[in-house]
């Protein structure tokens, strides 16, 4: 029970920061939205920033979903020397590796802008090849500050990991607020690249304390080695969510102009969400099931596994159901102001309410890749993740003839489901028993108390007037919001949801 209330305060730890670097986060959105609007400078950076991130994102998911389990292996079974002299020959190598990658596409920004944003004019693709080539020089410090961030987190040292979303909201308000109108979007650009910089400063002092850091190269190491093995499948299966928006971008550049922006607007606000609600728990549960699987201990896996999954649950469904309800009041409240006018309030918050239909599909999938990873199998979320963008792509197609831009969020939406689903049925097939049963049972109440709350806030919905300034927005989301939520956490407690009174009883602890 003191591991379990141990885990309790530390998630709930890790949950404030992400909460303060998601909220900066949305205030640097709501920024942008004010300034750029859905124009065509928003467009450009949008489309850029995407092309600057692909890397970023295939790094991110062959660092963070095999250093953990090889660091904690290393450390348990040999020594902490050895540990470490793994994470020294990760930055290094991986540093390397990024400077490369960042060259070339430098050189070659015009090409892969005219393949994957097709639908642009030439001067949005010459704008956007131009800002790519300002942030692409960072990619080096990013892809240190992701090795640093995976070690500490091995460490569990998991609230100095999180900092690291922290620069780019400072570096882009300032370069927004402060040169953005004589600059123009350039400027956001320049702070994209300084807060890549800025990250990996940040960490440094951090990762000094935690590791023995040694100048290594050694591309034949045994454990680096093991960890490509396991990183090029793991690549996919980490990434699938971003390369599926990606996918819908690249799509979107042959539709309306505005339509890139607005999604990039909504989907923020969906990352916002899962950073806030989901991230803490998948960040701590990983590292609890990576040293469980390195024991041998099956049983306190699937525990942990089954605990995250029940309470992903009971956090995402109300904020998915009062979300929908409410899509237009929470982006009118988020952005509408300055060049963000009706039209953009209009194609964002359909693109969002979409997004936000798969929200516990986002949250569910990565727990359950990260289930797969923790016992070092990074091939069965790798062939799911490729029916999961193989179903997208089709969608994408489909949906996006009939429904427009809110097609190819809905199209993102059922891929992420089928994904979830495939991956809960694989895992029990490997462990040939995961409580399904009991689970369940415990998420048919929740389910049961999802149905009240999304019936109290249709209601609330029709019988409360529409709201026009930003108080009374906020003040109509907030009363609809906590009716519905205080009608949720009732059914939820005279249900007897197990999950619920687990929460409760370390509150009481806590607090004693």
């Amino acid at each position: 029970m003191a591991s379990q209330n141990r885990t309790f305060k530390t998630t709930l730890a890790v949950t404030m920061v992400i909460l303060l670097s998601k909220l900066f986060g949305f205030a640097r959105d709501v920024i942008s939205a004010g300034y750029f609007g859905t124009g065509m400078e928003r467009d450009a950076y949008s489309s850029a920033y995407t092309l600057f991130y692909i890397p970023v994102l295939l790094f991110n998911s062959c660092i963070t979903s095999t250093v953990v389990p090889l660091y904690v292996q290393a450390r348990n079974k040999h020594s902490r020397r050895l540990a470490d002299r793994f994470a020294s020959n990760c930055v290094n190598i991986f540093a390397l590796l990024a400077l490369g990658v960042a060259l070339l596409m430098m050189a070659l920004a015009g090409p892969l802008v005219r393949i994957t944003f097709g639908g642009f004019d030439q001067q949005k693709q010459m704008l956007t090849a131009q800002l790519t080539q300002i942030m692409l020089p960072s990619l080096s410090f990013v892809v240190v500050s992701i090795v640093l961030s995976s070690v500490l987190n091995a460490n569990e040292r998991y609230l100095s990991a999180q900092l690291t979303g922290f620069p780019l909201t400072v570096a882009v308000i300032i370069a927004t607020v402060g040169f953005s109108r004589q600059y123009g979007i350039w400027a956001v650009a320049w702070g994209v690249f300084a807060a890549g910089v800025l990250q990996m400063l940040i960490l440094l002092p951090f990762a000094n304390r935690t590791m023995g850091y040694s100048f290594r190269l050694q591309f034949n190491d045994p454990q680096f080695k093991r960890m490509l093995v396991l990183a090029v499948p793991a690549i996919l299966s980490m990434a699938v969510n971003e390369l599926n928006h990606i996918i819908d971008k690249s799509i979107c550049s042959y539709l309306n102009p505005g339509d890139p922006s607005a999604m990039d607007y909504a989907y923020r606000l969906i990352t916002f969400a899962t950073g806030v609600l989901a991230v803490p728990i998948t960040t701590v549960m990983f590292s609890r099931l990576s040293m469980h699987a390195t024991q041998g201990d099956q049983k306190g896996a699937l525990g942990i596994l089954n605990q995250s999954v029940e309470a992903l649950t009971i956090i995402l469904l109300p904020v998915t159901l009062i979300g929908c309800v409410l899509a237009t009041d929470v982006i009118k409240l988020a952005y509408m102001h300055g060049s963000f006018g009706e039209d953009s309030l209009r194609v964002t918050s359909g693109v969002f309410l979409f997004y936000l239909l798969g929200i516990w599909g986002f949250g569910l999938r990565d727990m359950y890749n990260r289930a797969f990873h923790a016992m070092q199998d990074t091939r069965t979320p790798m062939l799911v993740a490729c029916l999961t963008v193989a179903l997208n792509v089709g969608l994408n197609l489909t949906l996006s003839r009939v429904m427009g831009v809110n097609g190819l969020a809905l199209a993102t939406t059922i891929s992420c489901m089928v994904g979830a689903v495939v991956l809960a049925v694989m895992l029990r097939k490997r462990l040939g028993h995961i409580g399904f049963r009991k689970t369940a049972l415990e998420l048919g109440k929740v389910m049961g108390a999802g149905a009240l709350c999304l019936a109290a806030a249709l209601v609330l919905n029709q019988i409360w007037p529409q709201a026009l300034g930003k108080g009374w927005v906020l003040l109509r989301l907030a009363g609809i919001g906590c009716a519905s939520l205080l009608i949720y956490v009732g059914a939820l407690v005279t249900l007897r949801v197990e999950q619920l009174a687990f929460v409760k009883g370390l509150l009481l602890r806590r607090r004693s």
